[in-house]
């Protein structure tokens, strides 16, 4: 869980109420990330970190905190989208695609994946021109178009995990009355899209288990719990194989559809009174 600009893990213990009181997701550990924002104070030891840095937390925090789940699924809130988009593309850049591999979804709510233009005065004036996090809010920002650019190319519309490229499924949500991060720069180009009741914050305020925010999350969490399943469970005849019940089990394959397969005998080898299957 990825909080926003000025935020804090704390923003997401409604959602990890709900989820710790549904029954039929006792299989999940929320593991909310926290990371340094807000307003910069002046100190000469201290700097706001920029989102690359960030990222590169992100990536520690997972490879430690993570490591004994083979199933991860990443919910991001606001900037934190961005952090998670970034922290995917610098992977990808190292060639750690396969490590990108236990990501089996990510949730971004209210992401500002174009920008936002609503208060950016203000915010200027109060982070400052040179804050490090909102220079990446502003529309239209070059390293956040790169960012995405690779996201979309190597991750959503990827069909194989190599070196470069992880295919990981999005699921992007507007807020229905969010005027900081309008609903065409939420949504962006991904092609999974949709809105949840609220606004820039509201979205995240889940009040009870019949709130759309907490019922989507569910619905995805289960969603992918199964797909993992359906993945990892073997097939009991692999294609091309054809098991002969008379000779113990064995198996013999491939089978050439149309044409003959001669099994030997269980007692020698084959003669003229050796079994035929068509």
């Amino acid at each position: 869980m990825i909080h926003g600009l000025n935020s804090a893990p704390k923003v997401w213990k409604p959602l990890q109420r709900l989820l710790a009181e549904d029954e039929q997701l006792s299989f999940v550990q929320p593991l909310p990330f926290g990371y340094a924002t807000g307003v910069g104070r002046l100190h000469p030891l201290r700097v706001i970190p920029s989102i690359d840095t960030i990222a590169d937390s992100l990536k520690e925090f997972i490879a430690t905190e993570a490591e004994q789940f083979d199933r991860l699924m990443l919910v991001t809130h606001s900037q934190g989208g961005l952090v998670a988009q970034r922290h995917l593309a610098r992977m990808l850049s190292d060639g750690e695609g396969h490590t990108l591999a236990r990501i089996r979804r990510i949730v971004m709510l209210a992401c500002p994946n174009n920008g936002s233009e609503l208060l950016l005065s203000l915010r200027r004036g109060m982070l400052g021109r040179r804050h490090p996090q909102e220079r990446d809010l502003r529309p239209l920002n070059d390293q956040v178009t790169a960012t995405l650019r690779t996201v979309l190319r190597d991750v959503v519309h990827a069909d194989h995990v190599s070196d470069r490229t992880c295919p990981i499924e999005f699921s992007v949500y507007a807020g229905e009355s969010d005027r900081v991060v309008p609903a065409s720069s939420a949504q962006s180009v991904f092609p999974t899209s949709a809105a949840l009741p609220g606004d820039h914050s509201t979205i995240l305020k889940a009040d009870s288990d019949r709130h759309r925010t907490f019922t989507t999350l569910r619905r995805l969490i289960l969603a992918t719990s199964s797909e993992v399943i359906k993945l990892q469970k073997p097939s009991p005849n692999p294609p091309g194989v054809v098991t002969n019940i008379i000779s113990g089990g064995t198996s013999f394959g491939p089978v050439i559809q149309g044409g003959s397969v001669n099994f030997p005998s269980p007692s020698g080898p084959s003669d003229e009174s050796a079994s035929e299957a068509q």
